[in-house]
């Protein structure tokens, strides 16, 4: 092999192991991708923006669960779909359709003192 192959092979094969530990770890749960979600609601005909319209949501709920937790929007995106919570968000929602609680969003002092001093500065 030649010089310069064999740097390109190397860099070739650096890129790929580089690549493979940027993914998902294997102990985070993964769901549908929100790109996977919008089309799969989109093939059935509407969008995120008229389902929540049509469920009583604000608009643009149906698109924020998309990115962070909104219980009643993930419930209607969930039915509609017929796929379970769970399923769609593993993170969020038990197999019962309960959500998760992570650490970040527990209340702690420390964080409750912040707010109130930052609330008293303006």
């Amino acid at each position: 092999m030649t010089d310069s192959l064999y740097r390109v092979h190397l860099i070739t094969n650096v890129m790929k192991r580089d690549v493979s530990v940027m993914t998902t770890p294997p102990d985070q749960p993964k769901g549908w991708h929100p790109q996977d979600i919008k089309g799969a609601v989109w093939k059935r005909g509407t969008t995120l923006s008229k389902l929540a319209k049509d469920n009583g949501l604000p608009e643009s709920h149906c698109r924020a669960s998309l990115l962070r937790p909104q219980p009643a929007a993930d419930r209607v995106i969930s039915a509609f779909l017929d796929v379970p919570l769970h399923v769609l968000w593993p993170d969020r929602y038990d197999e019962e359709g309960g959500q998760i609680r992570h650490v970040r969003d527990e209340p702690t002092p420390d964080r409750d003192r912040a707010h109130r001093l930052s609330a008293r500065v303006g």
